[in-house]
């Protein structure tokens, strides 16, 4: 029987933004940690290769890919005031990039039934120009268009549970309608982006999602926006393969975040994402590492969702009570806005 992949490599480590930056290659050495306990008659550990330019600039300009290049030549550079790169920062970012792809191949293959690619740096802040937020290339937007390109994938659900928004991944593909992004995140918070209103453009007009969740939220309410908005959305869409930016700064111990979720509450959310990607999707789902910044949250919060992929029949999650919950009025703002996209 084929195994969930787990793409993961030391080669990450290199990219090193400061002694104080937040986005640490201890993030990744956790992972590593993890992955050597793995119980690898369960899981198929798995080396990335790298992207290649082209893959790259299938999303970013040639500019920008050529920009983040140049500064492999000085030990440091400030890409903005928070996205910091070394020298090997360029080729670790292509290998991100790369690791995705890898997974994305492995489960069309059939090699795997689905995977988490454990890489970094993150990517869905990184607009087509630009780096912020800590990301260089936008691996999860990078994927969709591969997936599109070699796969001829027609219908691809991107579900970001980030603290922040995806602004990069949203603005890849705020006018399409092959793909339906759905993101929740703290607001107001950095970058500033996702409001309910913010629902795509043209052709692509509904097929944003954006669920703006106020600072203090745990499992409940995460799991209340997955009943009422994830899972009908996807219902209706019926996605061909389900991407998930895996950012685990909406842990409750987080240092950036302001939220309260647990290593259950992510385990949750996931087995919601996998049944509906054995719903619609005959199991397809990859998993990508994007934030999350309190190591001990980030290791546990990773096995939770691993621990949920090995079930090749996951079960969809019950419903809970809406009356007593405190964003009600929010999911009833969202709701009513698609209305008219339904």
């Amino acid at each position: 029987m084929a195994k969930p992949a787990v793409v993961i490599d030391q080669e990450y480590l290199k990219h090193l933004p400061g002694d104080s930056h937040p986005e640490r290659p201890e993030r990744i050495q956790v992972q590593l940690e993890l992955a050597n306990d793995l119980d690898k008659r369960k899981f198929q550990l798995t080396s990335p290769k790298a992207a290649t330019r082209a893959d790259v600039e299938k999303t970013h300009g040639a500019d920008h890919v050529r920009l983040v290049e140049s500064t492999s030549a000085v030990n440091r550079y400030a890409l903005d005031g928070d996205t910091i790169t070394c020298r090997d920062s360029f080729g670790v970012s292509l290998l991100a990039v790369g690791g995705f792809l890898t997974l994305l191949d492995a489960i069309a293959a059939k090699e795997s039934p689905n995977g988490f690619a454990l890489v970094r740096p993150p990517g869905h802040h990184a607009l087509r120009n630009r780096a912020m937020g800590f990301c260089l290339f936008n691996s999860m937007a990078i994927g969709a268009e591969y997936l599109k390109r070699a796969y001829g994938a027609k219908k691809i659900l991107i579900m970001d549970w980030d603290v922040h928004h995806g602004n990069g991944t949203q603005d890849a593909f705020y006018d399409d309608p092959t793909v339906l992004f759905i993101s929740t995140h703290q607001f107001p918070f950095y970058p500033g982006s996702g409001a309910v209103n913010e629902v795509g453009v043209a052709a692509g007009a509904g097929y944003t999602i954006n669920v703006p969740l106020p600072a203090g939220c745990a499992d409940a309410e995460y799991l209340q926006v997955f009943q009422d908005i994830v899972v009908p959305a996807a219902t209706k869409f019926q996605p061909e393969w389900i991407l998930v930016s895996a950012g685990f700064d909406p842990h409750r111990r987080d240092p950036l975040g302001g939220m309260g979720v647990t290593e259950q509450g992510f385990g949750t959310m996931a087995r919601s994402l996998l049944a509906l990607a054995n719903q619609f999707a005959d199991g397809r789902i990859a998993f990508l590492h994007e934030g999350g910044y309190d190591l001990a949250g980030l290791r546990n919060s990773v096995a939770a969702v691993l621990a949920e992929m090995q079930d090749p029949q996951p079960h969809p999650v019950g419903r809970l009570p809406l009356a007593e919950s405190k964003i009600a009025p929010l999911i009833g703002r969202v709701l009513q806005v698609h209305e008219n996209y339904r």
